[in-house]
């Protein structure tokens, strides 16, 4: 009758494409990747903000299963790591 939701606690983290200087020539990266992680790496790296993704992970193994058990329809700039 009624669909039931569970409330799920998520760490939020925004995952890019990257223009980097890479063996004398610009290359965008293969992958989204946050702008801590890339910055280790490439300091000189640019977003490209067309390609903005949130990643939302569950904080817990349990609100991992009640995210499992939610629907995972919604925007197409949500991945949802379960």
């Amino acid at each position: 009758m009624y669909k039931q939701y569970y409330l799920v606690i998520m760490i939020t983290e925004e995952v890019f494409f990257w223009r980097i200087h890479w063996a004398g020539s610009w290359m965008v990266t293969r992958t989204r990747v946050s702008e801590t992680k890339i910055r280790q790496e490439h300091p000189e790296a640019i977003r490209i903000e067309e390609s903005r993704q949130l990643l939302l992970t569950p904080e817990t193994p349990q609100d991992r299963m009640l995210a499992a058990l939610n629907t995972r329809n919604g925007s197409p700039d949500v991945r949802y790591q379960v």
